[in-house]
This record gives structure tokens, sequence and C-alpha cells, in this order.
């Protein structure tokens, strides 16, 4: 894969484009950290429970491009162009943007709901939730797509997601980073019913959204000659026929023929 050295360029893909916004990001906060008000940017991206939804909305969206130091932004930004590029290459640019945004959209309200059961305060960054939507689209639409673990051990991609995701689950109830795995989970359902639609195999309802009407509307007003031809005009041609053969007809009188035997 070609990485253009163009942020945002429409000729990168999806994934690249995504991998440019979380290493600008993190370059952004980085720099900011060798100010004194550098911290306070990073926790007023960061997404914190502890804050009402109104006050903090905007950190939805942030907090799944900021990343806590370096490897935390590395590990997700390997799972995402090794995994994401498979994806893309499958079923194109825009849905690889949809299961990223929704997925960490989902993951970070799946958080938020846990935390404020069990009274957690610390906050959440980072992409990998809706990388984890990606993951497990992937191996929902190729399950038997197999790559090289460690560029040694050949091996189907359903396997490594289900061994991910069952650890993720685990790490949900207890751990240094139990919030982060929280997350994963509501990434991992985005991706699911996502790609199940995407499959056709299951369909968002729509009983609720009006129908609208299927009959077209017209514009102008067009005026349409329905005469039919006339039996002169057919013995005429049916005479030409019997004299010099069909292939001889011009193509209105073929055209004339066809109508007459519409009747």
């Amino acid at each position: 894969m070609r990485i253009y050295n163009k942020p945002f360029s429409p000729l990168n893909t999806a994934v690249i484009n995504l991998i440019w916004v979380n290493v600008l990001a993190f370059l952004f906060v980085t720099i900011l950290k060798f100010f004194p008000f550098g911290n306070f940017v990073f926790n007023f991206l960061s997404f914190w429970p502890s804050k009402p939804l109104w006050a903090s909305f905007y950190s939805i969206l942030t907090s799944i491009f900021i990343h806590d130091g370096f490897f935390h932004l590395l590990g997700n930004m390997l799972w995402l162009f090794f995994i994401g590029t498979i994806l893309e290459d499958l079923i194109g640019k825009k849905h690889i943007y949809y299961l990223y945004f929704g997925g960490g959209i989902s993951g970070v309200f799946l958080f938020y709901l846990i935390s404020k059961l069990f009274g957690n305060l610390n906050p959440i960054v980072g992409a990998s939730a809706g990388i984890s939507a990606i993951i497990l689209a992937t191996a929902i639409f190729t399950p038997r797509y197999r790559i090289f673990l460690f560029g040694i051990v050949e091996i189907e991609l359903r396997w490594i997601v289900i061994v991910k995701v069952f650890f993720d689950f685990l790490g949900m109830f207890g751990g240094a980073n139990s919030g982060g795995n929280q997350a994963h989970m509501g990434g991992y359902l985005f991706g699911l019913v996502y790609i199940l639609f995407i499959k056709g195999i299951w369909n968002f309802p729509t009983h609720w959204i009006p129908k609208k009407s299927s009959k077209p509307t017209r514009s102008a007003n067009v005026q349409i000659n329905r005469q039919s031809p006339s039996q002169a005009e057919i013995d005429r041609i049916l005479d030409k026929i019997s004299e010099s053969g069909y292939d001889n007809l011009t193509s209105k009188e073929k055209e004339t023929l066809f109508k007459a035997s519409k009747k």
C-alpha cells in the first residue's frame, strides 16, 4: 500500500487517513505537554464519566483520537493498518469510516454506562473501540482469511479475533485497562451489528420511518403520440416484405410493424 505524503488526500485509503488523524493528534497533544497548560488540554479532550454528558459531549469524538503514550498509539495503529486494510479492500472506504466512528462512539457509551453503575471516575482515551469494530467486522466478513502471525505461523483471522475478544471480555471486570476493555466490547457490538447489516443477514428496523411514494412526479407536461399505425400503412409494409424481404425495411417501418403486432 502506498502512503501518500499529503494527509487526508482523496487518493489515500480510509485506513491511512485515520492513521494520519491519530498521529497528528498525538503529536499535537505531546507538544502541548511541554507547556504548563498541556495536561489541561489532554484532560479536556479525554472522556470523563464523572462529567455530565451535556458538558463534555464533544469528548465522545475527541477521545477516540487521543492516546496516552507512544506505545498506546503504535499498538492501535498496527491493528488498524493490518486488519483495516484487509476489510477496506473488500467492502470499500466509507464502511471503514462508519465502523471506526460508530465503534468508537459505542465503546465510549458502554464505558460510560458501566462507569455509572460501578462508580468509576477515571477517563478514557484511544482509538481501540473503533478499531475493535473493524477487527470483528473483518473476522465475520472473511473469517477464513489467512495471515502469518509474527511472519511465521499461518493462521485464520477468526481464531486471532476470537482470542482477542475473549481476553478483552475477561479484562472488563478488573485490571489496569478494564475501562479500555469495556470500550472494546462496545466496539465489538457495533462491528457485529454493522457487518451483519452489510451482509444482508440483519436489517435495521424501518417500520417507523414514513415511506415515500414510489410514484414519480412529473416536472413538466409531456405529450406522447399514442396513435396506432393505420391498416393501410401496415398493408403497405407487408407488401414490401413480400416483394423485397424484411431486411429491406427502414427502421421506421420496422418500428411501425412492431407496434402493430402489439395491438
